[in-house]
């Protein structure tokens, strides 16, 4: 096949030399096979999209035409016919591929590796030849692609200056000055570039100009905004004051993203709430189990509750903001507690599986806004105060849960003078709460006597309800004080059922009313669009909803809205649309109470099918046809309630072109954060439905096996060898697919059977899919290893290694590294093992925000029994029992319980041999065994514990068994805490399974039962070079070559 080069990081080309691609429809033909690539695509499919309104009156000879035009300028091998339709070669080299290819190796590198950094970043900034990708392409085609590419180059700008600032020499700060500054005057919003602009003016000697700098953002953050820069900008802002110095003393590092998410703290100051929040914070001292924060919408309870969170030990909190999580029904409330603390749960019903899993569990869950769904919160709240003693519940709600037990706060409206006071108007609360948010929004506002008396009546007039009072205080940027009075006064022809509202009630949605009128149409039309999303959201995601559509079918009759982004900051200076903070980035959202006004509004307009359908092409569209990686799962978990929003939507509007490819993208994240029942009910919905290609339903089938909690045996394996056949043509699935049929069989004992499979998924790997190869050589390693065969899993587990050890992606390391670190401890190097494992895990829980697998702390615990740390090994095998003590897998839940009762046994804690009968029994059920070298270690540890080892006389009986158990191993891992003690016991010394080369038991520190982490290991001795000894990896055949 000739080499294919396509180019579209500027105009769209084919060929590094050649002219830009001539006529709208050629380009836009292109463009659209090359944003689904290597998906074919039908003629019907492209005719649609591309000739949008004018598709009806035309047939596909249109489509063919165009075709064998661009194929005629570009070579016949540029695009490719299937009997599924045009698509591009499968091997196409695109500049946006290897664009995105450079700037993820360059992030994934340590920070000691600034120089190939440098190299890296240049190289993927260079291969841009114009300011806007896919140029001359219909915005319609390129609604997603385009902005992800964006959003790529401009963090791709900012890691360029951040080396370039840790370089340090003069030559570096000019081109990090030179970068920042074209970087924030194209984008005046975004922080982190001017944060780097101002600290490269500062060390090139212009303090004067740096501060300028800082000034200017803060004044466009407050007037477009209505926030302050954020706190490492006023940290720097500070220290430029202070006039110290910033160079750095060494390479600079990531901080680690928080994996608990607590309510957004406001930036503006609580007013008289004083009362209220020492009341909480009383019950909550005072041991109670369920406080529920009762009060009208808009009376500021989620802001009480962001207040009282901001308290609390974040490790032992979980936060879910009900609608934004999409739960209305038990089962999904308990899946979004589970969630958010990062638990897998098994079994048909997650609510007792939530209780069992938090039986033993410290936590305080805090769940806003539970009157979206009070019954389906009810349910799981009962059983979780009755079931688990150490859970504690603080909720917001307009109704209270009516259970037993359930301490209520009510929270009234602000305090508002009586029309006959003359006194000092500014000391009631609601006076004061207007007074501080005007001078936000207008901070040039002078307030004269009578001012302050007009304030007094709006505060009446509105019924001090919070809400009403920030939505007034927004229109003050445009309006004066009287005039604000007089918007307040303005009469409103409400409909007739309003009129059985609650007062405050309609208070509240009268000042929305009044607000909303007072909008622009093309304001009050994105507002209604922007009611569709279900969560937070990006501003480049919200241009994508809100804009209209021209080119397609499904748009015609939607209405132009020109620049969208400067309507939307209009909403947010009005304070319709809210601003987050969210690791560091800016998020939208509304509020429910703005929300629900909007969507009557996009109904008015009769274009809620279509801006749904925005909806769900942009989410849709971000993954489709992309291979996992660490962007994937960390948008879809911030955005994970529009992500399931759109996939119901979908459902609902039988939209074959976005269905699959949102179940897939879901499944991707169901997988990898262990929330398998959900995801099994979303994709047996999907597969019910005739809403799929072939290789959809083949990929979302495979799913089913991959999310279900174990291993069903011989006809679940024999599933599996079905869809090869119809997976051939899809390496990146086929590969997953092999690795995936290795699972059964090595759990259940047959190590020849899962080698085979292994084998596959690496002769896939190395003949179509590269980004498989570590992974499929890791499970390769592992099946040696088990085998007994360790210096050919030696070998297997280096090539494995080193092809990602210099630039490793979060999700490399999760799907790799446990793998490597299994094969490793099966082969009798616990210590290196460990090693790996650890520096894995502080990269993940560094670059995504959720919980890394369970394969992480299981095979740690196993590695440091290895090691002959017997105490350090119970408190990673504890770490583990949340996420797998939910039930469902039975294996895995073995597997833990024979580790920390071997752990036990090590340190001749009584509670051994119950753990270990209980383990005996789990494997039983499961029809499971240990690996070899995990069996000999059980068999020492128990022997030199001179625990009996018999056949299991019961399978366990979950939740009673099995909370004992749990609460056998957390309350001994408890006992350790704040001890540095050296176990003297047997196992200490290395038993015949374990390598020469691992130490006696070491003394457990607090550092090393905080997991803390040594650096990425650039050197492993074990982890040799590959030798002959891999040849067997080296080359597999094909399934079917011969």
């Amino acid at each position: 096949m000739d080499r294919v080069d396509y180019r579209v990081l500027g105009q769209v080309r084919f060929g590094k030399d050649a002219g830009p691609v001539a006529g709208q429809r050629p380009r836009d033909v292109l463009a659209l096979l090359l944003t689904r690539r290597p998906r074919p695509l039908a003629p019907d499919v492209i005719l649609e999209a591309v000739w949008g309104k004018g598709a009806p009156g035309l047939d596909a000879s249109v489509v063919h035409t165009v075709i064998a035009r661009l194929r005629r300028t570009l070579g016949p091998s540029a695009i490719q016919r299937s009997d599924l339709g045009y698509h591009i070669p499968e091997h196409a080299r695109v500049d946006a591929d290897e664009f995105a290819r450079l700037v993820t190796r360059a992030a994934s590198l340590a920070p000691e590796h600034g120089a190939e950094s440098l190299t890296l970043l240049r190289a993927a900034l260079e291969l841009w030849s114009g300011p806007e990708s896919y140029a001359g392409v219909s915005d319609d085609l390129v609604t997603a692609e385009r902005p992800r590419l964006h959003e790529l180059r401009d963090a791709a700008i900012e890691q360029l200056a951040e080396c370039l600032l840790a370089t340090g020499s003069p030559a570096a700060l000019a081109e990090s000055l030179s970068l920042t500054q074209e970087l924030a005057l194209r984008e005046p919003l975004r922080e982190h570039a001017h944060e780097l602009l101002v600290e490269s003016l500062y060390r090139l000697g212009r303090q004067a100009d740096a501060l300028a700098a800082y000034d200017r953002l803060r004044r466009v953050l407050r007037r477009e905004l209505g926030i302050d820069p954020q706190p490492s900008l006023v940290t720097l802002h500070a220290r430029i004051l202070a006039q110290e110095d910033l160079t750095p003393e060494g390479p600079r590092r990531a901080t680690a993203r928080p994996r608990t998410i607590l309510p957004a703290r406001p930036r503006t100051a609580l007013i008289g709430r004083t009362s209220e929040l020492a009341a909480l914070s009383g019950l909550f001292d005072s041991g109670r189990a369920l406080i529920s924060v009762i009060g009208p919408g808009g009376v500021g309870k989620s802001r009480l509750l962001a207040e009282f969170a901001a308290g609390l030990d974040v490790d032992l909190t979980t936060y879910l903001e009900l609608p934004a999580s999409g739960a209305t029904t038990a089962a999904e409330v308990a899946e979004g507690i589970a969630r958010a603390r990062g638990l897998s749960l098994g079994g048909e019903d997650p609510v007792p599986a939530l209780a069992g899993a938090l039986r033993s569990t410290a936590l305080v869950i805090l769940i806003d806004e539970a009157e979206w769904a009070p019954d389906a919160v009810a349910e799981v709240v009962n059983q979780l105060t009755r079931a688990c003693p150490h859970v504690r519940v603080v909720l917001t709600s307009r109704i209270p849960l009516r259970l037993t037990g359930e301490s209520l706060l009510s929270v009234a409206p602000l305090s508002t003078p009586p029309s006959t006071d003359a006194g000092d108007l500014a000391r009631w609360p609601a006076v004061r709460l207007l007074i501080d948010r005007l001078a936000d929004h207008a901070p040039d506002l002078v307030l004269s006597e009578d001012d302050i008396r007009r304030i007094a009546e709006i505060a009446r007039r509105v019924d001090g309800l919070p809400l009403a009072l920030e939505i007034v205080a927004g229109q003050a940027h445009s309006s004066s004080v009287p005039d604000l009075l007089a918007m307040v006064d303005l009469p409103l022809d409400l409909p007739a059922a309003e009129h059985d509202r609650a007062p405050r009630q309609r208070s509240l949605r009268d000042t929305l009313l009044w607000s909303v009128e007072r909008l622009s149409p093309a304001a009050r039309m994105v507002l209604g669009r922007l009611s569709v999303f279900a969560g937070t959201f990006e501003l480049s995601a919200a241009v994508a909803v809100a804009g209209a559509h021209h080119g397609t079918a499904a748009g015609r009759g939607a209405t132009d809205v020109p620049d969208v982004a400067t309507v939307i900051r209009g909403l947010i200076r009005e304070a319709h649309v809210q601003v987050e903070r969210r690791d560091g980035q800016l998020r939208l959202r509304l509020l429910r109470t703005v929300q629900s006004l909007a969507s009557e509004l996009l109904e008015e307009t009769g274009e809620v099918e279509e801006v749904r359908r925005r909806h769900r092409e942009w989410f849709a569209s971000r993954w489709r046809d992309r291979p996992l990686d660490d962007a994937l799962i960390a948008e879809v978990a911030t955005s994970y309630a529009d992500h399931v929003a759109a996939l119901a939507n979908a459902l609902e509007a039988s939209d074959r072109s976005t269905c699959g490819d949102l179940a897939i993208a879901l499944s991707r994240y169901w997988f990898f954060v262990e929330t398998g029942s959900a995801g099994l009910r979303w994709v047996r919905a999907v597969l019910a439905r005739d809403l799929v290609t072939p290789r959809q339903r083949a990929i979302l089938r495979m799913m089913t096996v991959a999310l279900r909690p174990q291993d069903h045996g011989p006809d679940q394996r024999a599933a599996l060898d079905d869809l090869i056949a119809e997976l051939a043509d899809d390496p990146d699935w086929l590969g997953r697919l092999h690795i995936l049929r290795s699972v059964g069989p090595y759990l259940h004992g047959d190590f020849a059977r899962a080698l085979a499979c292994s084998r596959d998924a690496v002769a896939v790997a190395r003949a179509r899919a590269p980004h498989h190869l570590p992974e499929a050589l890791g499970a390769y390693a592992v099946m040696l290893a088990a085998l007994g065969r360790a210096d050919e899993a030696a070998s297997a587990s280096a090539e494995a290694w080193t092809l990602i050890r210099d630039a490793p992606s979060a999700t490399d390391l999760t799907q790799v590294v446990p793998k490597v670190g299994l094969a490793l401890i099966d082969s009798g190097h616990a210590r290196q093992a460990l090693d790996v494992l650890r520096s894995a895990l502080e990269t993940v829980e560094r670059k995504l925000p959720v919980t890394p697998p369970t394969l992480f702390t299981i095979n740690a615990g196993w590695a440091a029994l290895g090691c002959g740390e017997s105490g350090q090994a119970l408190h990673w095998f504890a770490r583990s029992l949340d996420h797998v003590a939910a039930g469902g897998d039975l294996v895995v839940m073995g597997e833990l319980l024979a580790g920390a009762g071997a752990a036990l046994a090590g340190m001749r804690d009584p509670a051994a041999a119950e753990v270990l009968h209980t383990a005996t029994a789990q494997l039983a059920a499961a029809d499971a065994v240990l690996t070899p070298w995990q069996d000999a270690q059980v068999r020492h540890h128990a022997a030199a514990a001179k625990v009996t080892l018999g056949a299991p006389v019961h399978v366990l009986a979950p939740p009673l068994d099995l909370a004992r158990v749990a609460t056998l191993i957390s309350s001994a891992a408890t006992r350790l805490d704040g001890e540095a003690v050296r176990w003297s016991d047997a196992v200490a010394r290395p038993s015949p399974a374990q390598s020469a080369d691992d130490g006696p038991d070491q003394p457990f520190s607090r550092a090393e039962r905080n997991m803390t982490t040594l650096d990425r290991p650039q050197d492993l001795a074990v982890l040799t070079e590959p030798s002959s000894a891999s040849s067997i990896a080296s080359e597999p055949r094909l399934p079917g070559s011969t």
